[in-house]
């Protein structure tokens, strides 16, 4: 998003739109999938030699599950994004697209969950616990079997 400031009206303006998905850069990473447009709802203003950006930005993404490894979709949102970038009578436009892009993978979770009930995969076969209970026996826990012999009066 540029935004060019000798268009600027002197009470400030809104600006809506969309960003491509592409600027976030996320292509070579497995785990997140960005297909859909980065929606912004920013007002500008200049004030005191700065440009003052506040409102909203917005993206639906498909991320991998860190328990189960399926995809699921997601809104990664912030609400109150808040910049301002200093200005001088020489600066025609302001790249806010960077800003953009940084507050959206700041807003991706570290550790996506499908859903707080997400049982994830069995650590024997591997096999997705949300389908169905896998065959496996539970391994023999021998961390504690040295107790056994213990003898308490």
């Amino acid at each position: 998003m540029i935004i060019e400031l000798f268009k600027l009206r002197p009470d400030g303006e809104w600006f809506d739109g969309e960003e491509s998905p592409e600027i976030l850069g996320v292509g070579e990473d497995p785990a997140i999938k960005s297909s859909n447009p980065i929606r912004y709802h920013l007002f500008a203003q200049r004030a005191s030699g700065q440009l003052v950006l506040n409102g909203e930005v917005r993206a639906d993404m498909t991320l991998q599950c860190g328990r189960c490894a399926e995809f699921f979709s997601t809104s990664v949102a912030e609400n109150s994004f808040l910049r301002a970038y200093e200005i001088s009578d020489a600066t025609e436009v302001v790249d806010v697209t960077p800003d953009i892009r940084e507050e959206i993978l700041l807003q991706v979770p570290h550790f996506p969950v499908c859903s707080p009930e997400c049982k994830g995969l069995c650590p024997q076969c591997g096999a997705n616990l949300n389908l169905a209970p896998c065959k496996c026996q539970p391994p023999d826990d021998y961390r504690w079997s040295a107790l056994d012999d213990v003898k308490l009066n």
